[in-house]
């Protein structure tokens, strides 16, 4: 793979997809609580977050902690970010991915009250 081509265009495309999602839900950027992308590279998720406008507090990693777990990334840290408090019920949240094939997405949704956590 070209690591600096595939790095250009999963800034760009992530940036515009969110973007794109976000004039979907009406919503601007100053609105977003959380920012959870795909947890491929930091450097790729700063800019990203760059990008869009979004201040870095918005933006949550777990990279350092666990390094790129391909298409686990966001549901690992969305659980990770419900666990530890940093995602809360009512949280205006911004998706968004770059992965296998060079496919992208991104969607909007606000994080909704959980009730009751089961054990696994």
């Amino acid at each position: 793979m070209a690591g600096p081509e595939v790095y250009r265009q999963a800034v760009a495309r992530m940036t515009e997809v969110s973007q794109e999602a976000l004039r979907a839900a009406g919503w601007q950027i100053g609105e977003v609580d959380r920012l959870i992308a795909h947890q491929a590279n930091s450097r790729i998720l700063d800019t990203v977050s760059d990008r869009l406008g979004l201040a870095k507090e918005r933006q949550l990693s777990n990279i350092a902690l666990v390094g790129n777990t391909g298409a686990a990334s966001i549901p690992l840290l969305l659980d990770q970010a419900v666990t530890n408090g940093t995602l809360r019920a009512g949280h205006k949240v911004v998706l968004t991915a770059f992965g296998g094939g060079l496919t992208w997405g991104a969607t909007t949704l606000i994080w909704p009250r959980v009730t009751s956590r089961s054990a696994a």
